[in-house]
């Protein structure tokens, strides 16, 4: 690492070294706050998720920004996109025909970031999982539309979140999976 710090300079290194080591430090100081601006300003740009009750079309978004396979199965009432990454982690968003997500599920090393798949649903969930747990355990919320189970241990969490409203017709809520 560079040091800011006066060095004494020797005849052979001289003080255009200690210079160019000082220029340096604080360019590299200079890349670094840049990039992280770009990050942050990218990631807030960019939805991770398609949310519960949002739009698909964040789907193809959502496989580049996580870098991760993306697969989709039709079925006869919805859509189901998968998205993969080799950690394990498994996201499936359903989607009705007409391009709306009715539901989400997730299986994953760590507990991905329910504030982005449940979108608008999440201060409901918060609300309601506060008003009622007791320590740690299984998070599950049954309100009239929203429903969601999540559970876990370190290493392996899953759940699945679905708005009742939305299910299509002739579709259980036992598809979300």
């Amino acid at each position: 690492m560079f040091s800011i710090w006066p060095v004494p300079c020797s005849a052979s290194r001289g003080p255009a070294l200690l210079f160019g080591q000082v220029l340096a430090f604080m360019y590299k100081a200079v890349v670094q706050k840049a990039f992280v601006l770009v990050s942050t300003l990218t990631a807030a740009v960019l939805p991770v998720w398609a949310a519960l009750g949002g739009s698909a079309e964040s789907v193809t978004t959502d496989q580049i920004k996580f870098q991760a396979r993306r697969a989709v199965r039709e079925m006869r009432a919805y859509a189901v996109h998968e998205i993969s990454r080799d950690d394990g982690t498994l996201i499936r968003e359903y989607v009705t025909p007409s391009g709306k997500v009715f539901a989400v599920s997730w299986s994953a090393p760590v507990l991905p970031d329910l504030s982005q798949l449940l979108g608008s649903y999440n201060t409901e969930f918060q609300d309601a999982v506060r008003a009622k747990r007791v320590g740690r355990g299984a998070m599950v919320v049954h309100n009239a539309d929203l429903v969601v189970e999540s559970g876990g241990h370190m290493r392996t969490f899953y759940g699945r979140a679905y708005l009742n409203s939305m299910l299509p017709n002739g579709v259980s809520q036992e598809i979300v999976k």
